[in-house]
């Protein structure tokens, strides 16, 4: 494969503001777009903050189907540089090969062990041609996106279990490659802004936007409101449906075909201004993740304390960081923070037999997935059972670790352990394919690289 294609990455330092959605909601009103932040657990002051403005290329996954899309003549040279690469793996389908093309991937054979899967062309060679391409380049190109958890049915057997269609317009996955990146410290009150140009006769194009991006960032619109809308909440499940589903898969855990599960459902009610509710939420509940996706078919947002799986290239480590139990936080009349109330509730909470053996079974499927992936030898709980307090709850986490193989990568790393054992049960495979069985929904959990 060609490992010298061109790109010129050029940063340079843009005006600090601190409200990231401001930021957005001035040079984003375009889809393809997306920020991420980061919170502090326990000062839950702001640490970082990522800001896809542009976009080069958009790669879509839908079962075993990958669509690349140039979004502009930048991202048009990318396709020109992979394109030969997809020839030699997949067949190929296209209208117009310059703007967009897709790469039809064959399905997972499941007779194959798990090193041989892992060695196999999958759906994930479509990130990692883009990332491979690069590699000889000082500064790394950056995909952001999400993985559905749907994703994981193209690599277990589903045994004839179909979905139903409800009206979910979200890919297996989907991701952006970064055109104009804005980065972040908050810590140091710094920003950058970071230009990615893959064509020789596009750098002046590409400069020039970014000289437009940092003219705009002199002045941000602050002015974020929440329309009023309907306080109606709709479920696909009503109580009985669910209280049934709990039931059965109740009955799977007393047969021994499960030890733990995780049934969910869905509430939804409108959501008129999308930004305005993650500035929101990002208010109430700042979190080490917090995500805003502005697709061209949906927006997702949301805000999570925990991890899927994190990899630090420069030692291969990878960390899992397991979270169950919980306990609400210690709460005066006033609502404010009970100091004697909250230990006690963290000491109930460190003691509760239940709470340890759900929590140890997150954290043996945990050593679980990071042994498939990482050298023998290094694997280890670097912390066990300690407690992340937030502002309205309290819960057990811990943190495996361990060295990734070096003929493996990262989306080895998560072929191998998704999905996320809080979201499913023990053991992993037959969990989901009992909550594909019955609750015949889809759902969403977002990574990115």
């Amino acid at each position: 494969m060609q490992n010298n294609a061109f790109i010129a990455v050029t940063i340079q330092p843009v005006p600090y503001h601190s409200d990231t959605t401001a930021i957005f909601n001035t040079l984003c009103h375009h889809p393809n777009t997306l920020l991420l932040d980061s919170a502090e657990i326990g000062s839950k002051n702001s640490l970082q903050s990522l800001i896809f403005i542009n976009t080069a290329v958009k790669i879509t996954c839908i079962g075993h189907n990958v669509t690349f899309k140039a979004l502009n003549e930048n991202g048009k040279q990318v396709l020109k540089e992979i394109f030969p690469v997809f020839t030699e793996l997949s067949p190929l389908s296209a209208v117009d090969f310059s703007d967009e093309f897709s790469v039809d991937f064959p399905p997972l054979d499941n007779h194959l062990d798990e090193d041989r899967k892992l060695q196999s062309t999958t759906i994930f060679d479509g990130l990692r041609v883009i990332s491979n391409l690069y590699q000889h380049s000082d500064t790394a190109v950056f995909l952001g996106g999400l993985f559905a958890y749907d994703l994981v049915a193209n690599f277990i057997p589903m045994n004839d279990i179909t979905l139903k269609d409800d009206g979910i317009a979200c890919p297996d996955y989907s991701f952006y490659l970064a055109e104009h990146l804005i980065t972040i410290d908050h810590q140091s009150q710094q920003a950058t802004l970071k230009s990615y140009c893959f064509s020789q006769e596009e750098q002046v194009n590409v400069a020039k936007t970014a000289l437009a991006i940092a003219q705009k960032l002199k002045n941000i619109d602050h002015i974020l409101s929440i329309k009023s809308a309907s306080n109606e909440v709709k479920t696909n499940f009503d109580d009985p449906e669910f209280i049934n589903v709990v039931k059965s898969l109740k009955h799977h855990i007393n047969i021994g075909d499960v030890f733990q599960i995780v049934p969910s459902r869905r509430f939804s009610l409108a959501c008129p201004n999308a930004l305005a509710s993650y500035a929101q939420l990002k208010q109430n509940n700042p979190s080490p993740y917090m995500f805003y996706m502005n697709d061209e078919d949906f927006i997702l947002f949301g805000a999570s304390p925990e991890s899927a799986l994190k990899y630090t290239p420069k030692n291969r480590q990878l960390e899992i960081y397991p979270i169950a139990g919980s306990r609400p936080r210690g709460l005066d009349a006033h609502g404010n923070i009970d100091p004697e109330l909250d230990t006690r509730l963290e000491l109930e909470l460190r003691l509760d037999h239940k709470e340890q053996a759900e929590h140890l079974m997150l954290v043996d499927l945990a050593r679980n997935d990071i042994a498939r992936v990482c050298q023998s030898g290094t694997r280890k709980v670097a912390e066990l059972m300690q407690v992340d307090r937030y502002s309205h709850i309290m819960h057990l986490v811990s943190r495996v670790v361990g060295k990734l193989r070096p003929e493996l990568d990262a989306l080895h790393a998560y072929q191998a352990s998704m999905n996320m054992g809080t979201l499913t049960g023990a053991p992993k495979i037959k969990a989901m394919q009992l909550i594909y069985q019955y609750e015949q929904q889809n759902a969403i959990v977002t990574v990115v690289r």
